[in-house]
């Protein structure tokens, strides 16, 4: 890890970075890129007439590693049903918070303004998608988890609820964070240098410390023996009155989806079809 203030070091290491995780596209999924809301993203899936549920993702890496292109072995096969969104938004330590939460919002405000209306906040009766749209719903792993859950909170208390919420191994809580070695030491470092300033309990950073009624429907994935899956228990105990589907998993890792394994294609064709849902039963096809 080179010195977090040197932005052009920080730059040349994301790129190695990125480069030994993977940034290849599936010629099965291709991807392409847009810009949405004034944000690049890759975009994977069927195509904007063809009626399938539209997702918005959040990709992992610490807030300033990762990018949209190092997420599509996920994001391929949410795409073989869905079509996905991956936003590159900006990255730390050049743009701390709230830069990436900024540039998720704006991607998601573009996507209901294009797709039609957000799915009606809980308690008042849901309505089918309009005639040339379809709900949008949010998806993210790790430090995206975060960035995914605080969207769809702050979504849906401006009367914009998104369609549903899956979340990978998500990181909830900036502020009480479990020992691990993806948080503390060198990770622990990428997490503040996208905090800066704030407060790290701010909700809008620590979505497990927001008010979580009205969320939609809600799938938490996570291993069981990996720290961060006390945060995930943590939202399904929190999150009073609201759909939380707890699922965690034995004998994986943090965010074991990336991989190409048995496991990982089961878990993300299970998140698959828990975000197409909502549309399914609102009257979609």
């Amino acid at each position: 890890m080179p010195d977090l203030s040197d932005h052009a070091a920080v730059a040349r290491w994301r790129a190695e970075t990125n480069a030994l995780w993977g940034e290849d596209d599936d010629p099965q999924v291709p991807h392409r890129r847009e810009e949405i809301g004034g944000v690049p993203c890759l975009v994977a899936g069927p195509p904007p007439n063809s009626g399938a549920p539209v997702v918005l993702y959040a990709h992992g890496g610490g807030y300033v590693l990762g990018s949209a292109a190092v997420a599509i072995p996920i994001t391929a096969r949410l795409g073989r049903t869905l079509r996905v969104v991956s936003a590159d938004y900006r990255q730390p330590p050049e743009h701390p918070f709230p830069a990436a939460l900024d540039d998720v919002l704006a991607v998601y405000q573009a996507l209901t303004a294009e797709y039609g209306s957000a799915v009606p906040a809980a308690g008042d009766v849901p309505a089918a998608p309009a005639a040339d749209g379809v709900p949008v719903a949010l998806a993210g792993d790790s430090s995206g988890g975060a960035l995914a859950l605080s969207a769809a909170v702050m979504a849906t208390a401006r009367g914009a609820r998104p369609a549903a919420v899956a979340l990978f191994s998500p990181l909830l809580d900036h502020a009480a964070v479990p020992g691990s070695p993806l948080v503390d030491g060198e990770g622990r470092r990428l997490i503040d240098h996208y905090v800066g300033g704030a407060n790290p309990a701010d909700p809008r950073l620590s979505p497990l410390r927001a008010e979580l009624g009205g969320l939609p429907p809600v799938l938490v994935q996570a291993a069981a023996d990996e720290p961060l899956a006390v945060q995930a228990v943590e939202l399904h105990r929190r999150a009073a009155g609201v759909d939380v589907t707890l699922d965690l998993w034995e004998h994986m890792w943090h965010t074991w989806h990336y991989h190409d394994l048995p496991e990982a294609d089961q878990a993300l064709a299970e998140a698959a079809a828990f975000l197409a849902a909502p549309f399914s039963s609102s009257g979609g096809t």
